[in-house]
């Protein structure tokens, strides 16, 4: 690749695009907890502005504490955590349990990268109950539409089946197909007694750490069918995908300048533009196994490769991340490269400002611009140039 690319694995801390922390956590533990409760979603009466906390939900053990292992986080942020005071005056059902074995599986978040990483604890528990006829138990902050009645409704308040059709989202839904538990998915509606809750601490926390069980669980998630029909893909020689960005409306980083980049990759015939967004989750994984390479933006349709079926690590695509600028890349990339010992790159494509690079003169790079309408949390600058060229230079070997 790009002689000047680093491997994501090899990012110190202080790399000046990198956000968020290094580091691999200690092994997972089982959550094994009897006569504990799983308790629903519901509103705080927040006005919305710290988002994590407009809603709680959670699990307490039978002597009425918060089972910590259990609850949401980024980084060191508790989402939607169960507050002391809630806890106290909640009504907890004291008939048998309604449940003999809970599996619990996390939370189902409808952001595309947080619904693939989130849910790890359902990984965990697939590798010891993938034949089980036990349900999959989870939060769930959206609503659902009633097929029967075609209206839409509180989805605690209604039938517990995830059935298909149910969710509107229509990615979550594929999301749990890919799983294979799409059938077996059920809401947490009212407080659930369970004789033994079973589930997982986190195998990965969003820019904090991933746990070296990651990837053996990630691997092993999709469905057996599917996994076979992946490994069945052979791999088309000489071509590269770019996965553009451009087309979003929205999201956290926008790199403008994108449009010309996909405007100059037209021209090359063995590059194919892959817009993501485009492409039901079964194409996009498959891109993993055709193509010998994939370049592109950080971008959460990236994280698929993680869960790709491989024999050696060679039969899928290594990844060329292009980055620009402060949090364009979170350390996300480099805690998952490290444990799955992929190599793959990145490569700064910060501009630098138009001042001239004197002996003594200290450059600096440019900064995020903000971004004018709101539907992205930042805008980073980006040598144009340097991607271009970068892909006509792989594109002629």
């Amino acid at each position: 690749m790009n002689s000047a690319a680093e491997t994501l694995s090899s990012l110190a801390a202080n790399h000046p695009c990198l956000w968020g922390e290094i580091g691999q956590h200690q092994d997972p533990s089982w959550v094994l907890e009897p006569d504990a409760y799983l308790l629903p979603t519901r509103s705080t009466g927040s006005d919305g502005s710290r988002w994590w906390e407009a809603r709680k939900q959670g699990a307490i053990s039978r002597d009425g504490k918060t089972i910590s292992a259990l609850t949401d986080l980024r980084g060191n942020r508790p989402i939607y955590p169960l507050k002391r005071q809630y806890l106290a005056s909640s009504k907890l059902p004291r008939e048998r349990a309604a449940r003999e074995t809970v599996l619990y599986g996390g939370t189902l978040f409808e952001n595309f990268g947080h619904l693939l990483l989130d849910l790890n604890r359902t990984y965990q528990l697939l590798r010891l109950f993938r034949n089980s006829q036990e349900p999959f138990w989870f939060h769930y902050s959206g609503k659902t539409q009633n097929n029967a009645q075609n209206r839409t409704i509180n989805p605690f308040e209604s039938s517990d089946s995830l059935a298909e059709g149910w969710i509107p989202n229509p990615t979550i839904r594929e999301w749990l197909n890919c799983l294979g538990i799409l059938k077996r998915s059920r809401f947490i509606q009212k407080t659930i007694k369970c004789s033994m809750l079973a589930s997982s601490s986190v195998l990965y926390r969003d820019r904090a750490f991933v746990s070296a069980h990651f990837p053996g669980c990630a691997k092993a998630a999709l469905a057996p069918k599917l996994r076979q029909k992946l490994l069945s893909t052979g791999q088309s020689e000489k071509r590269i995908a770019y996965f553009s960005r451009h087309k979003l409306s929205r999201g956290t980083t926008q790199f403008a300048g994108e449009q010309e980049v996909v405007e100059a990759l037209q021209s090359l015939s063995n590059v194919d533009i892959i817009c993501p967004e485009e492409l039901s989750i079964k194409r996009k994984l498959k891109l993993f196994r055709k193509y010998p390479l994939i370049t592109g933006f950080p971008q959460a349709g990236l994280i698929l490769k993680y869960f790709v079926p491989y024999r050696q690590t060679h039969e899928l695509a290594k990844l060329l991340l292009f980055t620009a600028g402060p949090r364009s890349l979170n350390s996300n990339w480099v805690n998952l490269d490290r444990a799955y010992g992929f190599e793959d790159q990145v490569l700064d494509c910060t501009p630098l400002m138009s001042a001239p690079a004197m002996p003594g003169n200290n450059v600096e790079p440019a900064k995020p611009m903000p971004v004018v309408d709101g539907a992205f949390q930042r805008s980073n600058p980006f040598d144009v140039g340097m991607v271009i060229d970068t892909m006509r230079d792989l594109a002629s070997r």
